[in-house]
């Protein structure tokens, strides 16, 4: 990343430039950073897997909190066991 002394020919520049180019200024130093666009795919693969998210959210929502309790403590045992 370039440095940069004066942003948009300021010294104080902040802010954003058609949501695209953001000046800030943190600890001491100013900076720009470029925002990328966000991209809503709208593939059958990305649809798909926003599917089976969606499927399985509203299966962990209709769980008993005792149901929850029992797989959060799997998860928990498995990601210490891995």
């Amino acid at each position: 990343m370039p440095k940069v002394t004066a942003p948009l020919l300021s010294l104080t520049a902040h802010g954003e430039f058609k949501q695209r180019i953001t000046y800030s200024h943190r600890n001491g130093k100013n900076y720009v950073r470029f925002q990328r666009a966000n991209r809503d795919a709208k593939s059958a693969g990305q649809l798909a897997h926003r599917d089976i998210f969606s499927l399985g959210l509203s299966l962990w929502r209709s769980l008993s909190p005792t149901e929850k309790a029992y797989w959060s403590s799997m998860a928990k045992f498995l990601s210490v066991t891995i």
